[in-house]
């Protein structure tokens, strides 16, 4: 019998950053793949009424009245870590978001069906009506701080895509206040007033966020610790060990919720 092998991204690369868009940059380290739900579910993170779509950051939660359909979220980042700072319960009102009414209403048509198909084609509608939600709370300007108020920011979205796109790349807080078009200063001084924490430590927590993934998923230490960019082992070991408080094979079958990654 051969052993398996764990495909582990490697984010370690001297290629041109591919620059995307503030929330497709979001889209892409998040992964969601929505699975389709009753709609009184206290797991369903996305929930479709007559009149709102509610994306719930912080599940279990209550029932939402009137619900319609709803589904789970499981992202490759949990949802409620990379979006802390966000408020629990974020609503969209279908006739002030364009598109969702549309959406909603094949959304709906497909779960009263029950055709075959229909569980796919509602968890594609619900993937799509998550650009939506985070796409207003980006718009709106979150008031406290957190990823979605980093995203928001007019220059330091700039030096967010940069991180997310190759963060094994050893930042810098020049290159990155360079990415986002700001003075050293003016950007340090932004950086925390909207997202909390340090540039660089940011930086830091989001690659462990990615090595906790890999370790969850069979990786070795050796190798999470290189496809996010860290030489050695050692330094691999001690940046987690600051952060989480354990050693990084305390990750390997725990959940993604086990660890504050963000």
């Amino acid at each position: 019998m051969g052993f398996m092998t764990v495909d582990v991204p490697n984010f370690v690369s001297d290629r041109p950053i591919l620059r995307q868009d503030r929330l497709s940059s979001l889209m892409s380290a998040l992964r969601p793949v929505a699975t389709p739900c009753a709609a009184d579910d206290p797991r369903a993170a996305l929930v479709l009424t007559p009149t709102l779509l509610v994306l719930f950051t912080r599940p279990p939660n209550t029932p939402e009245p009137g619900a319609l359909v709803a589904t789970r979220l499981e992202c490759a980042l949990p949802l409620a870590q990379v979006l802390h700072g966000s408020p629990a319960r974020l609503a969209v009102a279908r006739e002030n978001c364009p598109g969702l009414a549309a959406l909603a209403d094949v959304l709906v048509a497909e779960a009263q069906s029950g055709r075959c198909g229909s569980q796919l084609a509602m968890a594609r509608l619900f993937e799509a009506m998550l650009v939506l939600v985070l796409r207003r709370a980006i718009d709106a300007g979150p008031p406290d701080p957190g990823l979605l108020a980093g995203l928001s920011h007019p220059r330091l979205h700039r030096a967010l895509i940069a991180i997310h796109a190759a963060p094994a790349r050893p930042w810098t807080v020049e290159m990155l206040s360079a990415e986002a078009g700001m003075s050293r200063s003016r950007f340090m001084a932004d950086f925390s007033d909207c997202l909390g924490t340090s540039p660089l430590a940011y930086v830091t927590r989001w690659r462990l966020g990615l090595a906790h993934i890999a370790l969850i998923q069979g990786a070795s230490t050796p190798v999470a610790a290189r496809s996010v960019g860290y030489g050695t082992t050692a330094g691999f070991r001690r940046a987690w060990l600051r952060h989480f408080g354990d050693i990084p094979l305390a990750a390997v079958g725990s959940g993604p919720a086990e660890h504050p990654i963000l």
